[in-house]
């Protein structure tokens, strides 16, 4: 029997003696294989007269009730599908714990034995991925995700079609992610499988056809964890196989019948045979897609044949497919054949010639001309393609040079614009203009928006680069200038004021015609980039900065960036650039703000949705503060603001002896958090900007430091004194509650244990201390003694119950008791610092660490317990929710 070429399995497939009584319906002819998901056999079904598979899982996942579930979903989903390129699906069902599916019967071998290190001809193979994809949108669009496309699972039936077979890894579109372990073949299986960073659909299985295609491509399978794959065959291929297999699938195709379109259209503009520019593997053929039977003066091909039908062995779980091994007839690649030889002609007898007897005999003739050796072809160079003479050309433009520009760009005026047509937000785009030295495009007047439309019609909408720059119903293009209110659609811009914070405050060139319309930032368009031709570029967000820094300087109205929002009346720039915290707030203060300073919960509601959408993963953005040189325990705003507002990433801060001094924002995992970081960082590729509101800045009050600031003591106490005053009725109000449901339970138990004969005096005196440790501590006890009475558990039951819900009434004012309480200590040690007591702000800083730290703490507070002060303090950790 041959191996799975993948995976192997200890599970033993049941012989067919045994199978065939469990299924009356079928005569089972033969075994066919066996794989890491089960056994193949091949059967005649009865009532139709028709040789189908029938492949039996392991008895273990049948005892798995949510796999059997999931199976039953799944088997039904896939029945449903409808496709020549799919494996049909015709039954399933339960034989004695076995889960088994019917399915049709291929007469074929897996794409892994012929292609496997082999390369295949460029036009066949986009061709065969081509009709792969189909199949899979067919699946796609019936609601199911493959997850484990590859040459193992891909069969060739016997006119050389292919047909995706083994869904066993197959899920709903709609499927938690989260469910089951993680599966997927590596080189194959898209990265977001693994890392779960997003959700696994039909993009995932996009990427597995990319790595399909590079394999055949390149007569290797994929390393594992690549991403953005080039075979190095054809520029025009490896642009598309790179966008499918592109590590973020929202930069993949979103429909893999897209895929398939764009291979289509590319096959015909292949050229002919392409010659190595280094000799070839020789692991290596090329196959041809014609077969036939060798001609009886043909010579053995030593390559294996593309499209010989074999017996087929699956990847995770064998295909439907019978052994042709026994077969006489040979299937080998054709030979082109030599038409010599095909119509050979008669051979010539040679003639003697009579010997010359006159002068001429005598005379030597010159031996003829030998043949000049054939000059040898010429390699064919790729073609740049317009995408990569731009990465070629970037750093040229990035410095202003104007001599070459890519090909399709097209010169207007004192301009010069190229389209890029893939899909980005505008955040996205205008960071990918400033990568190339351009600007998004400045379409200032009616004629520019119609040449736009004529030149770009089937792409529109397009990004441009105007905005309400931060200033609603005021529209500014990047390079200054006001938006000519002509440009506009019918009742566009809406300018109204938008709950989401995108607003709709970007302009498009719009599909409804030659006009600009608004929209959210977040939607995703092509766009239109533009160079000035005299190397300047007015739009650049340098040139923005610097025309704002200079109008705030001289008190004129300043015209904020493009992509300014305004949050309450100030104004936020999220800029890229990977710069170090010192140089990134340079930038913000020549640009006449500051790096970023909270100085309420919306300001930091809004900046947190802002990295969140558009910072990758594992990446910061650098904020307005800073450890204290001289106290790193404190931390100091670029305004002097107090430092609230902050929602610490889990496990921050985590240095406090300087090394990681200044302030960023974290997207880890899709949630974003503030995180203490060194000055120089690769992963600190953003910085915020803000044009604060003075009057609503969250500054300290220098008076609000009482009782005497050389007295920690003193002015402690005055603070928990002055919370108790605000929060202590409804504390001590759940505290009644609380306490009630603990010692009620507790004094029943007591009295219970003392009036129970049964139990021996001595065993009687130690449940009765063990319960009065409980009482003592203010807690329930997480279990019974062993001969406690019955009655007791339900009533330690219902007295969890009670304490729990007198929590939970409570909890939120909790919160909010122990957020002013720190409010008030963050207050209080600003003031001392602006003192310059900085003992006390120290202490109080202390103290607001051990409050966030340890959760009793407040507790005791708020109880009025006697709670030592940070100076005389040991650091504690609390288990976070004791409430005793």
């Amino acid at each position: 029997m041959a191996k799975d070429p993948i995976s192997q399995t200890e599970f033993v497939a049941p012989p067919l003696e045994e199978l065939a009584p469990l299924f009356p319906a079928y005569e089972l002819l033969d075994f066919i294989a066996q794989g890491g998901m089960g056994a193949v056999y091949r059967a005649r079904q009865k009532s139709l007269d028709r040789t189908v598979a029938i492949k039996i899982l392991p008895r273990e996942f049948g005892d798995d009730q949510q796999f059997r579930e999931a199976f039953e979903a799944e088997a039904k989903a896939m029945a449903r599908l409808n496709h020549p390129n799919l494996i049909a699906v015709y039954d399933f069902g339960d034989i004695e714990g076995m889960l088994y599916i019917i399915m049709e019967f291929v007469d074929g071998k897996a794409l892994y034995y012929s292609a496997h290190g082999k390369t295949i001809d460029p036009a066949v193979a986009l061709r065969l991925v081509s009709t792969i994809s189909r199949g899979l949108g067919h699946a796609h669009r019936g609601g199911i995700v493959h997850r484990d496309i590859k040459p193992a699972n891909i069969l060739l039936d016997a006119e050389a079609k292919p047909k995706i077979g083994d869904f066993g890894l197959a899920r709903p579109l709609d499927r938690d992610r989260s469910e089951g372990i993680v599966l997927g073949t590596p080189g194959y299986t898209a990265p977001e499988v693994y890392n779960r960073k997003f959700s696994v659909d039909q993009r995932s299985d996009i990427f597995s056809v990319g790595a399909l295609l590079y394999e055949l491509l390149c007569g290797k399978q994929p390393e594992p964890h690549s991403t953005s794959m080039k075979s190095g065959v054809d520029p025009r291929i490896d642009a598309l196989l790179a966008k499918a297999t592109h590590a973020n699938p929202n930069h993949r195709y979103m429909d893999v019948e897209d895929f398939a379109n764009e291979l289509d259209a590319l096959i015909p503009k292949l050229s002919g045979p392409r010659f190595a520019t280094a000799p070839a593997s020789p692991r290596t053929s090329t196959i041809s897609p014609l077969v036939k039977p060798l001609a009886s003066n043909q010579k053995k091909s030593s390559a294996l044949p593309f499209l010989v039908i074999l017996a087929l062995l699956g990847g995770a779980g064998a295909f439907a497919i019978k052994s042709l091994q026994d077969k006489k007839t040979s299937l080998e690649v054709a030979i082109p054949e030599d038409p010599a030889e095909k119509n050979p002609k008669p051979e010539k007898r040679e003639k003697k010639e009579k010997p010359r007897r006159d002068k001429e005999a005598m005379v030597e003739k010159p031996e003829p001309k030998k043949p000049e050796p054939a000059k040898p072809l010429a390699v064919e160079k790729p073609v740049e393609t317009p995408l990569e003479a731009l990465a070629r050309l970037r750093k040229d433009l990035v410095r202003g040079e104007r001599t070459e520009f890519p090909p399709t760009s097209l010169k207007k005026d004192d301009a010069t614009y190229f389209l890029i047509s893939q899909k980005m937000t505008w955040h996205e785009a205008r960071e990918y203009a400033e990568s190339h030295g351009a600007q998004l495009a400045n379409l200032k007047t009616p004629g520019d928006l119609q040449w736009a439309e004529k030149e770009f019609k089937k792409h529109l909408p397009l990004w441009v680069g105007a905005s309400d720059s931060g200033t609603e119903k005021k529209w500014f293009w990047d390079g200054g200038l006001p938006v000519d209110s002509a440009l506009w659609s019918e009742n566009e811009p809406n300018n109204s004021t938008s709950e989401n914070q995108d607003g709709e405050d970007f302009a498009i060139l719009s599909q409804s015609g030659p006009r600009l319309e608004d929209s959210p930032a977040q939607a995703e368009n092509a766009f239109l980039l533009e160079w000035k031709n005299d190397g300047t570029r007015p739009g650049g967000i340098d040139r923005q900065l610097q025309r704002t820094g200079e109008a705030l300087k001289q008190k004129r109205p300043p015209v904020f960036p493009t992509g300014t929002f305004n949050v309450g009346g100030a104004r936020f720039l999220l800029v890229r650039r990977q710069v170090e915290w010192d140089t990134a707030s340079q930038i913000a203060r020549e640009a006449g703000g500051h790096l970023a300073v909270f100085s309420n919960p919306n300001e930091a509601a809004f900046a947190h949705k802002l990295i969140k959408d558009n910072l990758p993963p594992e990446s910061r953005c650098w904020l307005g503060a800073r450890r204290s040189k001289n106290s790193p325990e404190v931390w100091e705003t670029v305004t002097g603001e107090l430092f609230d507002f902050i929602e610490w990433s889990p496990d921050q801060p985590d240095a406090n002896d300087g090394s990681q001094a200044f302030l960023s924002l974290l997207n880890k995992d899709g949630q974003v958090g503030a995180d203490d970081h060194r000055e120089q960082s690769p992963d600190t590729r953003h910085f915020l900007i803000e044009w604060s509101v003075p009057s609503l800045q969250n500054l300290p009050d220098k008076d609000a430091l009482p009782g005497n600031v050389a007295n920690v003591s003193e002015v402690l106490e005055a603070i928990r004194a002055k919370i108790r005053d605000q929060h202590g009725p409804d504390y001590r109000k759940f505290r009644r509650k609380y306490d009630k449901a603990i010692n009620d339970f507790l004094d029943d138990a007591i009295s219970a244990i003392n009036n129970e004969n049964r139990i021996p005096a001595p065993l009687r005196a130690e449940y009765v201390e063990y319960f009065k440790g409980f009482k003592e501590a203010n807690k329930l006890p997480d279990s019974l003694p062993t001969r406690a009475p019955g009655p007791m558990q339900r009533q330690l039951e219902e007295a969890r119950k009670k304490s729990t819900e007198a929590w939970d009434e409570y909890q939120a004012d909790f919160e909010i008791a122990k957020a002013d309480y720190l409010k008030a200590l963050a207050t209080a040690s600003a003031a001392a610092f602006a003192k310059s007591a900085a003992e006390t702000g120290k202490a109080l800083t202390l103290e607001s660490k051990m409050i966030v730290e340890d959760a009793e703490r407040f507790h005791k507070i708020m109880r009025n317990d006697e709670v030592p002060f940070p100076a005389e303090a040991q650091p504690v950790g609390g288990d976070g929710g004791d409430k005793s």
